[in-house]
């Protein structure tokens, strides 16, 4: 693992939100194959109100979802990042949540186009009404090299 962080961080009134943050080195993704586990969780307010969790890698949301309401919710969050060429990156992406009565998975599959020789910032974010209504509660990047 190359940063755990386990400090429980909510969102603050209407506006999105920086969560959790971690600044990858300049530099980590060096060659084709190199790659990253990203794995982030949290819980939600037992609301009405809209929330909104994003996972931005670089200047990219590689995963949006409007979660769910009128529960107190969890969400998780894997991640795989892998260098496939010079700035660019293979990206796929799972959500674990839950509604009132189901469990529900959120899968994306996208290309990354981050500079790999500048720092890539990593993060979680929240958009909802109240402080609070997402809350996370751990990040975890770890090597996959």
């Amino acid at each position: 693992a190359i940063n755990v962080n386990v400090t429980a961080v909510g969102n603050i009134g209407a506006d999105e939100d920086n969560l959790m943050t971690y600044a990858l080195p300049a530099n980590s993704l060096s060659a084709n194959g190199k790659g990253l586990k990203v794995k982030a969780w949290g819980t939600t307010a037992n609301n009405i109100n809209a929330k909104t969790l994003k996972l931005h890698f670089g200047t990219q949301a590689i995963l949006t979802n409007s979660l769910a309401t009128s529960l107190a919710g969890f969400w998780y969050i894997e991640a795989l990042i892998i260098r496939s060429g010079a700035n660019t990156q293979d990206i796929v992406v799972n959500l674990n949540t839950n509604t009132a009565t189901v469990a529900v998975i959120d899968q994306e599959i996208t290309a990354g186009t981050q500079t790999d020789t500048a720092a890539i910032t990593i993060k979680c974010t929240g958009e909802a009404t109240a402080d609070n209504d997402i809350v996370q509660e751990g990040l975890l990047v770890e090597f996959l090299n």
